[in-house]
């Protein structure tokens, strides 16, 4: 693999992070603790855990054993550690932004080449190509429409992990599209400093999880949940539960600094450009 292309293939890891693991990053945490999440996607299980220590929150996603990433809510930056690699990739707002940007521009970029090819086609071939263009321009514009998204409140109540949190349902358009049990900070007994960290990382992740929409010419809809989600269910369309993460277990013991310490011996990678976009 190139390094180019090992560098691409970072930056698409950390923004599939960005979108799948968004809830994840929501939870809260006690100062040096390690949480453990349950998450369920059908038949499938698998185990998150995310640590946090000094303004920092190191997360591990499912199944992966080695790669991590840290969240710093002092430099709001993402960074991607590849152990096996020993080489990282930190990535703040702006660089993502401008990755956004690349990516708008890559495809504009396209669509006139196209456009160009297109003269020289015979009829029906540029008959077709043209509806094809066309159909994937109106599923742009639809995407774009801001949806409507309503949050509820309700009486529901659980303890999850020892922990008691309510039940808020919210619906996109009209339909169900998750409910999260959450609990209120002071309940959770979080220091003056992780409390800082989740705000800071929940605003990060929401401003993110934007921009990664907006690369792929969508947009994102978010709810607006003030709180600690301890319990989430994501809903399809017909109503079925597609995915549910909940909250396991919950250490307080103290955690080494090597946890949130990227090891001397690593090397850092540049931000990459898209292709053809030097």
């Amino acid at each position: 693999m190139s390094h180019l292309s090992y560098k691409n293939s970072l930056i698409h890891t950390s923004l599939m992070l960005l979108g799948s693991s968004a809830l994840l990053f929501s939870h809260a945490a006690f100062s040096d603790a390690t949480l453990v999440y349950e998450q369920i996607s059908g038949t499938q299980k698998a185990m998150n855990s995310m640590q946090i220590k000094d303004s920092k929150i190191r997360f591990t996603p499912p199944n992966q054993n080695t790669n991590f990433s840290l969240y710093n809510s002092k430099t709001s930056e993402l960074t991607h550690v590849d152990v096996a690699q020993k080489k990282y990739l930190v990535m703040s707002e702006k660089d993502i932004e401008i990755q956004a940007e690349q990516a708008k521009k890559q495809m504009d970029t396209m669509r006139q080449r196209m456009m160009e090819k297109m003269k020289d086609m015979p009829p029906e071939q540029k008959k077709q190509v043209e509806q094809m263009m066309n159909n994937h321009l109106a599923r742009v514009e639809a995407e774009k429409k801001q949806p409507e998204v309503e949050q509820k409140k309700t009486s529901r109540t659980e303890t999850v992990s020892g922990l008691q949190c309510t039940v808020h349902e919210t619906f996109i358009n009209g339909i169900k599209s998750s409910e999260l049990c959450i609990a209120e900070p002071d309940n959770m007994k979080l220091s003056s400093e992780d409390a800082q960290a989740l705000i800071a990382m929940q605003g990060f992740m929401k401003r993110m999880q934007k921009v990664a929409q907006s690369m792929m010419g969508s947009s994102a809809a978010s709810a607006d949940i003030q709180g600690i989600p301890l319990h989430t269910k994501l809903f399809a369309p017909d109503g079925s539960v597609k995915l549910e993460t909940r909250l396991s277990s919950i250490s307080s013991d103290a955690l080494s600094s090597d946890t949130i310490t990227i090891p001397a011996d690593f090397s850092q990678m540049e931000m990459p450009a898209m292709p053809g976009m030097k």
